[in-house]
């Protein structure tokens, strides 16, 4: 008690300046990934909690930003809080940037020592979401496992951001959470199962059956979405020619066209325009309004957007936060991409105060 006592004594007689000087050496130790110094420091009396600083971030954002789980592990057991957040980041958590980055084991240790599954960020956005972004199933599991919500809605919610990314199995997943799985009737089912073998034939075969060229797969988006994301050219053609609406939406308003103009599959996206595709549609909110120059743009698909461009897409469509494609390239740092809009005749954007 004595000990602990002096301890105290010592921490709250620290100088700003001392204080500040503690933090810049823990700090420094943490990105060096010196567990030894920073063992070193935090039993000398170096506080492993947050800084009250804005301009600095806590030790454990730190550590976890670097990936240095033994060094994250040490700041918790030493009294750091489990959900820091950095304010220069959208307000991420701790566990926000272990998704982020992709550290299971990192995310998982911050859960187990309680970090704030649903916390949001400034936009909105659970972690949940963060992972639903990137696809990474695992870290999904891993979040719904400890309670995380498929409802939240920063950027839509996580059913629709898995829409807006094409993450099949990341969907698949959310929407058996939630119960809305679909079971697809025999005939969809065999025409799925000709899709999914990428047999023409047998796809043909099961329209003949009575499967509905207009009919959802298990999401409950069109057949002819899932086509034309995994640029299945004949069976598109085949979907087509059996009478699928060729502008059919799915539930956040996302057409054919833009699946194939995301996943860079300029065949099929011709294929589609030939019967009439729209190339100035915009989605729903939902979908962020985003157009299939939008999507062109986020899955870097050059030819996609030349060829866009040829058939007359508004090169400055606006999506629901009032960005055009151009911001979309500029802002992800996709320098030639931005270059070709321009050059194609995108308007230049303001630049930024």
């Amino acid at each position: 008690m004595l000990r602990i006592l002096a301890l105290a004594l010592t921490l709250a007689a620290l100088t700003p300046v001392q204080a500040a000087t503690a933090y810049e050496e823990l700090a420094a130790a943490i990105r060096a990934g010196d567990s030894e110094r920073v063992r070193t420091l935090l039993a000398a009396g170096t506080s492993a909690e947050a800084t009250d600083r804005p301009d600095q971030a806590a030790p454990l954002l730190i550590a976890v930003s670097r990936g240095h789980q033994a060094i994250a592990e040490r700041l918790l057991a030493r009294g750091a809080p489990p959900n820091p957040r950095l304010a220069s980041y959208y307000n991420a958590t701790a566990l926000m940037i272990a998704v982020n980055n992709r550290y299971r084991p990192l995310a998982e240790m911050l859960l187990r020592h309680g970090a704030e599954v649903n916390a949001v960020d400034s936009f909105g956005d659970p972690a949940l979401n963060w992972a639903t972004f990137y696809g990474d199933l695992p870290l999904v599991d891993l979040l719904l496992a400890h309670g995380a919500r498929t409802d939240l809605v920063g950027h839509g919610d996580a059913v629709q951001v898995a829409m807006r990314r094409g993450h099949q199995p990341v969907l698949k997943r959310l929407l058996a959470q939630r119960g809305t799985l679909h079971t697809p009737d025999a005939a969809t089912q065999a025409l799925l199962s000709a899709l999914d073998a990428d047999d023409p034939a047998a796809l043909r075969a099961a329209l003949a059956a009575g499967a509905r060229a207009n009919g959802s797969d298990e999401t409950g988006r069109p057949l002819l979405a899932r086509a034309a994301r995994e640029g299945r050219l004949q069976a598109v053609v085949a979907l087509l020619e059996a009478g699928a609406a060729v502008d059919a939406p799915d539930p956040i308003g996302f057409t054919p066209l833009m699946e194939a103009c995301r996943e860079g599959h300029l065949a099929v996206a011709q294929a589609l325009r030939a019967k009439g595709a729209r190339v100035d549609r915009a989605a729903l909110p939902s979908g962020l309004a985003m157009t299939p120059l939008h999507l062109a743009v986020a899955g870097e698909r050059p030819a996609l957007i030349r060829w866009l461009a040829a058939q007359g897409a508004p090169l400055d469509a606006r999506d629901s936060e009032g960005a055009p494609p151009l911001a979309w390239a500029q802002g992800d740092e996709r320098k030639a991409l931005a270059e070709l809009l321009l050059e194609l005749g995108a308007q230049p954007l303001p630049p930024k105060t």
